[in-house]
């Protein structure tokens, strides 16, 4: 099947000021219907952008909290005074009263004098 549109050439010109006169309104506009689509797909864009930031701020926050409370908790679990706690409790070791403490001092050398006969 041939589809064939034929318009004698004398009737073109008439012919394609009757086809373009309902468009020209939007020809004449195309220039701002594309730089206003630019605009609003910029400010989209700029608004996108501003949300992933905040986000990323809000989740770095977190973060940032999570490994402040991790810190205490290491600082806790690795104090002295739990570690004891732990190594009575396991051990059923009971605290040492002060009055069956024994002191281990141990003093320097006396220094012997120089020998006169090695002279």
């Amino acid at each position: 099947m041939k589809f064939s549109f034929s318009i004698p050439a004398k009737n073109l010109p008439q012919f394609f000021l009757e086809f373009i006169t309902p468009l020209q309104p939007i020809l004449f506009l195309f220039p701002l219907y594309v730089l206003f689509y630019f605009l609003v797909w910029q400010g989209i864009e700029t608004a996108k952008w501003k949300r992933m930031i905040h986000q990323k701020n809000a989740e770095k926050e977190d973060l940032v909290r999570k490994n402040d409370e991790l810190k205490i908790g290491i600082v806790s679990y690795t104090s002295a005074e739990r570690i004891e706690a732990l190594y009575r409790k396991t051990y059923q070791y009971l605290p040492i009263s002060l009055g069956n403490r024994t002191v281990t001092i141990e003093l320097p050398p006396v220094p012997t004098p120089p020998n006169k006969d090695s002279n």
